[in-house]
């Protein structure tokens, strides 16, 4: 059977996985094998998620965020492979899945956060999907503008966001909320 596994998902040790893979989904692994960084079953993971996410290949990537799942990671990997799921979820429009993969990170994150600025010299990245996609979500999609905010919040209390950002996305939420409750106002067609 070794003979038809490539050598990289030998390397990083997901045969398992691989012969699970319908032929379709083989042929889509192999697209991207060349991008694989077979390290490690993580780095293999991720190298791949980030190259089908360049490739906007997004129904491939739920597929590799989900086998994930069968394999154990430390809290910072785990953390890392769920923002890479948090934005293939969100380019398919699963809103709900990406809000439940956001409060999974919401989270894990006190865990992490001194390996966080650690990697970061000492401040948090701008992309926190987790922290900036379930904003997205609960208020570009459910319009829940008062969670929003509470969430902006929240994020301010974490270090996650200062002051000035702070004011800055709620004058935004302000300004979006205005924008929607307008376009609502005139394209609103009485009935005759």
């Amino acid at each position: 059977m070794t003979e038809n596994v490539p050598s990289k998902v030998i390397e990083a040790g997901v045969e398992n996985w691989f012969v699970t893979l319908s032929d379709m989904d083989r042929v889509k692994l192999n697209r991207y094998l060349d991008k694989a960084d077979s390290s490690s079953t993580f780095s293999f993971f991720m190298s791949l998620i980030k190259a089908v996410i360049a490739d906007e290949n997004y129904r491939f990537g739920i597929t590799l965020c989900v086998a994930t799942n069968n394999y154990e990671f430390d809290a910072y990997q785990r953390f890392l492979i769920n923002e890479e799921f948090i934005e293939v979820l969100f380019n398919r429009e699963l809103y709900e899945d990406v809000k439940n993969v956001c409060e999974i990170n919401f989270k894990i994150f006190p865990m992490i956060k001194d390996i966080i600025l650690e990697e970061n010299g000492g401040k948090y990245p701008n992309r926190l999907n987790f922290r900036n996609k379930y904003i997205d979500v609960i208020v570009g999609i459910d319009a829940q503008y008062e969670k929003g905010y509470e969430m902006l919040d929240t994020y301010c209390e974490m270090g996650l966001l200062d002051k000035e950002d702070l004011e800055f996305r709620r004058n935004s939420l302000k300004v979006h909320r205005l924008q929607r409750t307008f376009d609502g106002v005139y394209t609103y067609r009485p009935k005759e």
